[in-house]
Order: structure tokens, then sequence, then C-alpha cells
């Protein structure tokens, strides 16, 4: 595949991804937050959920870290990849851990 061509989808699904992030985030913002049961939409979870889904999301990220090695193997993007998500998830579940505490502290 082509790099202009890899970059330019790259940038795509980041500006989709980007506008449904904006417009879930607008649509849930007063809405009461699910503590219990199963709700698909992840900004219609209390922080505590959103917390537990993000730890239980980590098998996942993990088989696809494994299905990418094996479809490129090795190489500079791969890693970068598996950095770059790494820290994401440890970002996402130290906020959601740390939001959590702090409405359970003012409940």
């Amino acid at each position: 595949m082509n790099n202009s061509v890899l970059w330019i989808s790259l940038g795509i699904n980041l500006v989709i991804i980007l506008i449904l992030t904006i417009g879930f985030r607008r649509y849930y913002r007063n809405k009461p937050k699910v503590d219990q049961g199963f709700k698909i939409a992840y900004y219609g979870l209390s922080y505590r959920r959103k917390f537990w889904r993000t730890i239980n999301s980590v098998p996942l990220l993990l088989v696809y870290i494994v299905l990418m090695y094996f479809l490129l193997g090795i190489d500079a993007l791969f890693i970068g990849f598996v950095i770059f998500t790494g820290i994401i998830f440890i970002v996402q579940a130290s906020y959601n851990y740390v939001k959590w505490q702090e409405e359970e502290k003012s409940v």
C-alpha cells in the first residue's frame, strides 16, 4: 500500500472518530449516567463503569496487537502503535479511576 494512501485513510478515520466523539459527548452531557446493567454507549456510563470497561477491554487489545504482529510484522509503525495504545489505555484507566474516586467522595 502506498504511504500517502495510508496517511490519507488514517487522517479520514481520525476525523470521523473525532466527529463521533464530540457528538456523543454533547448528546450524553446532561443525561443520567448508568451504573448498572449493559449500555453500549461509553459516554452514558458512570466513571466506575468506564473504568471497568477500559480494564475489561485489555484482553481484546492484546488479541488485536497479536493479529497486527502477524499481519504487519515488527516494524517502527507497529512498535509505535503498541506504545501509543498502551499509553492511551493507562491514561484513560487512570483518569476514570480518579474521577470515580472523586465521585464516591462527593456522594
